[in-house]
């Protein structure tokens, strides 16, 4: 005999630990998904997870069973139909009950026909013995629906009414027309329950595999947010050694320079070794601010007090007057009141292309140019120092970091250099509504 039922196709459900599709996978079930924490306003409970509500109402039910078998009936057979009714009880909790869970699923063919034979061994007879313990089916049919399915479960119930019914007839308790009406009402009972029964079943199933995806679909929520949160978290440290590299890196690598300036002029040249102590106090002071700005607000402590036009000028000035050289900062065009990230990235491109000439370009003359123009933004730094080859890999962050910031504005980058023929750094940033 072959059992059938709607359930969707699925691994073996007696296999261990595997997950059945009529029953959801449970959470503390090594061999279903791990699943979040259910949010306590809704109900997660498998359909067939009614919990202790269920075994008191088929103990009470039987409980009753076993009351009127001993009430009604033969007086002579009233003390064995109790104890069938009790043993009808004794394969509930011993064969049944364990398997109305909602990590359990339907029982193969094999162990749900010997399942239904336990249940049908001490029913049919007491039902045989005393007809009016049929009501028994109240307590039994649920839990056959339950561990093996609509076919066998009506296949049993349908055993329960039509053996004692044709027993009836054959020993001439009843007339055979009595027992064909008979036969006729429990066969329409029977389809209907059949097909009402296959009906829920499928409905069950569905709620299953619905309850399937919306697990999947909390973990994956669950997945997008811890990795957005890592996203977040990696590109704020990016902006940070970004913002780091820019400033402090660049103002203790200016430190290190006039210490060692110092260091050489302190017996030679009093004057120059006191006006390079006031650019290390200053440098020092400047870097002070930017780490405290850096902390509270995340962006240029400089840029809110002097602006973006005299931020490029001063940085300019500053470094002439620490390598002693001619840097000529200007701008031009009419100033525009820009968005603080475009003030950022120009800022920081002209103290990273400035970094570059104090550490390698060797240069006597400088020239920045901030320009406003019709169409954009324009930053311009030269230097007549050594240059270098772009072809060749770059070794630092600082090219990497300028070509980030632009990216992430919407600018252009641009590097032209030569051996010997010094390096000019130019950077656009287009208006928004500006023709491409």
């Amino acid at each position: 005999m072959t059992m059938t039922t709607d359930r969707a196709p699925g691994p073996d459900s007696t296999a261990p630990g595997a997950a059945d599709p009529g029953r959801p996978a449970d959470p503390g079930d090594p061999g279903g998904p791990t699943t979040s924490t259910a949010s306590p306003e809704r109900d997660e409970r498998h359909a067939w997870s009614m919990g202790s509500r269920w075994h008191v109402a088929f103990s009470v039910a039987m409980a009753a069973m076993v009351a009127l078998a001993l009430v009604t009936g033969p007086e002579e057979w009233r003390w064995l139909t109790a104890a069938l009714m009790c043993a009808v009880v004794a394969v509930y909790l011993f064969g049944a009950r364990p398997l109305i869970s909602p990590e359990k699923g339907f029982l193969d063919t094999t162990r749900a026909l010997v399942l239904m034979a336990l249940f049908l061994l001490p029913t049919v007879p007491a039902v045989i013995l005393n007809p009016v313990l049929v009501f028994a089916l109240i307590a039994i049919a649920p839990v056959c629906f339950m561990t093996v399915g609509s076919v066998l479960a009506v296949s049993t119930v349908g055993v329960i009414l039509v053996v004692p019914t044709l027993w009836g007839g054959l020993v001439g308790e009843q007339d055979w027309p009595s027992v064909g009406v008979h036969l006729l009402v429990n066969g329409a009972v029977l389809g209907y329950a059949l097909w009402f029964g296959t009906w829920v079943e499928r409905i069950v199933v569905q709620s299953a595999e619905r309850y399937q995806l919306i697990e999947a679909l909390r973990r994956s929520r669950e997945e997008v947010a811890l990795l957005s949160e890592e996203a977040g978290a990696l590109a704020e440290r990016e902006h940070l050694a970004r913002e780091m590299h820019d400033t402090l890196a660049q103002g203790f690598t200016s430190i290190i320079t006039l210490t060692q300036a110092v260091e050489s002029e302190l017996d030679s040249d009093p004057v120059t070794a006191r006006r390079h102590l006031a650019l290390m106090r200053e440098t020092a002071a400047e870097n002070l601010a930017e780490t405290r700005a850096m902390v509270a607000a995340r962006q240029s402590f400089r840029l809110d007090d002097e602006g973006l036009d005299s931020s490029v000028r001063r940085i300019g000035e500053r470094l002439g007057r620490e390598l002693g050289i001619s840097v000529d900062a200007e701008v031009t065009g009419v100033p525009e009141d820009l968005p603080n990230d475009l003030q950022i990235c120009l800022l920081r491109t002209a103290q990273e292309a400035l970094a570059n000439v104090r550490k390698h370009a060797g240069a006597r003359n400088a020239r920045v140019v901030l320009a406003y123009t019709d169409v954009g933004v324009r930053l311009t730094v030269a230097d007549d120092g050594l240059g270098f080859d772009p072809a060749r890999p770059a070794h630092g962050n600082g090219l990497a970091n300028m070509r980030h910031r632009a990216a992430s504005v919407g600018g252009l980058l641009d590097m032209e250099s030569s051996p010997g023929g010094g390096t000019t750094v130019r950077l656009f940033i287009p208006h928004d509504d500006a023709d491409e």
